[in-house]
């Protein structure tokens, strides 16, 4: 008798603990990420919220910031428009500090987003004075602007939370056993939650507006010429001119258009996903091209690339260096255009994809 009311003493007990735990779970269900941070980052968060509410797309930019503060989705559909090709429906998907490289990794996952489900194509914006490479596929030493979103509950939703650390095997049992219970599987913001504090990437200051399809406006230099001197001077000084400052090695971008190379890796993950691929030359600010000398590897790289794309049946742009007049109104730093320089630039690179050859389908007609 006496182990049976123990027993029923112990089984209350775990009752007892087990309700508010069950409550805990139940409102974290619904509140959590009006909370917290699902991405880990205020401007990534915007995006998604954006993207889910506001769809169906059919074309969507991917890239990093030069994508994301360079093109205005609305001008792009303006310029298709224009020239002749009205189904444009277009999306901004780029992440600060997501070049290339990492859209092989990022895209399989991302585009099973139901959001993004008539999505025809997804239009690459390419560095082309840098080089790219396959991304190992976990334990990478990620920097300051991967790391927090490749370490969200974000990222954990589309598995890539190994890209930047190898999870110990008893961490990744636990997860596998009990991945149904977000006080499990996000238990970071779980802790950010109840432990306030957590450091989330911030919009950056210089924005010019709200953000539109997850487009972000930046003013221009002229608004803040001195803060302008002051930033290139901070971002010359990073790099060793030796070392940095001169040509890419020669014969680096003909592996990454042979045969089974990076862009044949690119075309092929984003075909494996249904949808199609284009690319397009990145609108750096000239005076980053200059500093590292490598003008004459900007035309020659667009030259293979163009190969390349016309062999594979990939649209391809390349509105070429924008060396301009008026550099101060149409840049908003040393590698990023304006918010004004963007709506000029994205309407002309709307019409320029129409031109080689990138027609979609209403993304209404697809959603019916």
């Amino acid at each position: 008798m006496a182990r049976q009311a123990l027993l029923k003493c112990v089984l209350g007990a775990l009752l007892l603990g087990l309700i508010p735990l069950a409550a805990f779970e139940v409102w974290l269900r619904g509140h959590l990420f009006d909370r917290v941070a699902y991405s880990n980052s205020a401007a990534i968060d915007a995006q998604l919220r954006a993207r889910d509410a506001q769809g169906p797309w059919n074309v969507m930019f991917v890239g990093d910031s030069e994508v994301r503060w360079g093109i205005d989705p609305a001008a792009v559909d303006a310029g298709a428009s224009a020239a002749g090709a009205p189904a444009y429906r277009t999306f901004n998907h780029a992440f600060d500090g997501f070049g290339a490289s990492w859209w092989l990794r990022l895209l399989p996952a991302l585009l099973r987003d139901p959001s993004l489900a008539h999505v025809d194509t997804v239009v690459l914006g390419v560095q082309l004075i840098d080089l790219h490479r396959t991304l190992p596929v976990s334990g990478m030493s990620c920097g300051s602007l991967q790391q927090p979103v490749l370490t969200s509950s974000f990222a954990i939703d589309h598995g890539w939370e190994s890209l930047c650390r190898d999870r110990s095997w008893d961490a990744r049992l636990g997860r596998d056993l009990f991945d149904d219970l977000w006080t499990v599987r996000y238990a970071s913001a779980v802790r950010s939650l109840v432990l306030p504090g957590h450091q989330v990437l911030a919009m950056n200051s210089r924005s010019l507006r709200a953000p539109e399809r997850g487009f972000q406006a930046h003013r221009p230099i002229a608004q803040d010429p001195e803060s302008y001197a002051d930033e290139f001077a901070r971002w010359k000084a990073q790099y060793k001119p030796a070392r940095d400052f001169v040509p890419l090695p020669a014969g680096a971008w003909e592996q990454l258009v042979r045969q089974g190379g990076f862009f044949d890796e690119l075309e092929s993950v984003t075909r494996a996903s249904g949808k199609r691929l284009a690319l397009f030359a990145l609108p750096t600010n000239p005076v980053v091209i200059d500093t590292f000398r490598r003008r004459d590897d900007y035309q020659a790289n667009s030259r293979l690339l163009a190969q390349w794309a016309a062999a594979h049946r990939v649209p391809y742009v390349d509105l070429g260096i924008q060396d301009r007049a008026d550099s101060d109104t149409f840049f908003s730093d040393m590698r990023h255009l304006s918010g004004p320089g963007a709506t000029v630039y994205s309407r002309d690179l709307g019409a320029a994809l129409v031109k080689a050859g990138l027609q979609v389908a209403s993304s209404t007609q697809a959603a019916k």
